[in-house]
């Protein structure tokens, strides 16, 4: 197949596929801007980039003569007398890409750049991982696991910069990585995709804290720690492996300490998030002075602001258990910020406030909706518990370093406040939890979740 014949699948239903996608942010006409054929034949394999809007995306497209019933749902349209559909659900297409990454092939400026370790059995099948998500990302059996990002920009990956770095001093907390698919955008070096090894048995962090929530709720004592499913052991392991990763991130990639007008732009920018906020929730009107006083706070405590790379967004759906320890995934930080602000130094507080705030997702969760005032200090208990645990568990690894005071305080409001904004807009009936967190650090009395 010709790349001309590839791009054939463009008119109005190519469109209204893409419009469709969650991935996808643009408003305006999608054009394909680079279409590039991976392999030959029926299936053929094309890597197409899309822009819209002053943004770029990635497709990879699949185009047979017939369509199988098993890849009916991911069906795009025709592309002349064949069909075109997503190939990331195509295990004999997803093989393809493997296999470039073997050879470290290079195909019209895509670099497939492996460092894949030798094969001593068959080549393991290729399929996406379930569930909602922003980018794709393919399982190889029990070895690789692919992540295929879907809106490009040019420049230095987070995820790739990051993992290398950390993978350089042989960090236990990461899963190491296998190789990179390049290509160069507006003459920048531009980070497609990513192979890692895969963590076998990993859980989520999240599915475990939420299962000890409901076992410590459901269970007659007072005392998380009696529980069966008490997490505090995990909360402190996860502490430690948190302050190990930001320790060999400042090893590797080094520090600085802010100067006093970077100081002044850090809250400010606090502020304007809080503005933005305001104009939306009125909610939090009634808080606002309390979180201006604990924002300006940070100026007067004569501590030295100091910044680094971190995670970005290490919340508890961010980590995987693995027989052995806690796994630190997605590297590349907040969705909805722009890619440089994503590779920003920041203080090491911004991963910690995350990840403190997760847990409290974890615990008030449950309780959206209830009328049971006997859960409520339940609950808050259960989170005062494995706060101390988490906390705890990155002193013990960096005593000199421990985030906390008007730093701590005021990144974890910055969090809840974006918080109440994300879930004003999407899931109204979920702005109490952090508003409850709000109300309890400025007043002292949270707000009753239910």
């Amino acid at each position: 197949m010709t790349t001309s014949e590839a791009v054939q699948v463009l008119p109005e239903q190519f469109d209204r596929w893409v419009e469709a996608q969650p991935w996808f942010r643009g408003r305006g006409p999608v054009t394909c801007e680079r279409a590039t054929v991976l392999h030959h034949g029926d299936p053929s394999l094309v890597h197409l980039v899309l822009a819209c809007d002053d943004r770029r995306y990635q497709l990879l497209l699949g185009v047979r003569d017939e369509l199988p019933e098993r890849l009916a749902h991911a069906r795009i349209g025709v592309a002349g007398e064949r069909v075109a559909y997503e190939a990331v659900y195509d295990p004999e297409l997803t093989a393809v890409l493997l296999s470039h990454f073997e050879d470290s092939a290079e195909v019209e400026g895509l670099r497939f750049q492996g460092a894949l370790p030798p094969r001593y059995t068959a080549a393991p099948v290729g399929r996406p991982f379930s569930g909602p998500q922003r980018n794709s990302s393919i399982v190889y059996g029990r070895r690789h696991v692919l992540k295929f990002f879907r809106e490009l920009t040019p420049g230095d990956n987070p995820e790739l910069v990051l993992h290398e770095a950390l993978h350089s001093v042989d960090d236990p907390h990461i899963a190491p990585p296998q190789g990179a698919l390049e290509s160069e955008l507006d003459g920048e070096r531009t980070t497609l995709a990513v192979l890692h090894e895969f963590v076998p048995l990993g859980a989520l962090g999240w599915p475990m804290a939420t299962a000890s929530v409901r076992d410590f709720l459901a269970s007659p004592g007072d005392d998380p720690q009696a529980v069966g499913g008490d997490f505090a052991a995990e909360a402190h392991r996860l502490g430690r492996a948190v302050a190990r990763v930001h320790a060999d991130l400042r090893e590797t990639l080094g520090e600085q300490i802010a100067g006093p007008g970077e100081e002044v732009e850090f809250v400010a920018a606090l502020h304007s998030r809080l503005d933005a906020a305001l104009a939306e929730v009125p909610a939090l009107a009634e808080f606002e002075t309390g979180v201006r006083a604990r924002y300006d706070a940070v100026l007067v405590t004569g501590a030295p602001l100091r910044l680094q790379r971190v995670h970005g967004d290490l919340h508890l759906g961010q980590v995987l258990r693995s027989p052995l320890t806690w796994v630190l995934v997605d590297f590349e930080g907040e969705p909805y910020r722009d890619a440089a602000d994503r590779a920003r130094p920041r203080p090491a507080e911004h991963d910690v406030a995350t990840a403190l705030r997760s847990l409290h997702y974890a615990a008030a969760q449950l309780l959206v909706g209830a009328d049971d005032a006997e859960l409520r200090p339940r609950a808050a208990k259960w989170l005062a518990h494995n706060r101390d645990a988490f906390c705890a568990g990155y002193a013990e690894v960096t005593p000199d370093r421990t985030p906390g005071g008007a730093l701590l305080t005021a990144v974890e409001l910055d969090r809840a406040v974006l918080e109440v904004r994300h879930e004003h807009r999407f899931r109204p009936e979920w702005t109490v939890i952090p508003l409850s967190a709000i109300a309890e650090t400025v007043t002292g009395q949270p707000i009753p979740v239910r």
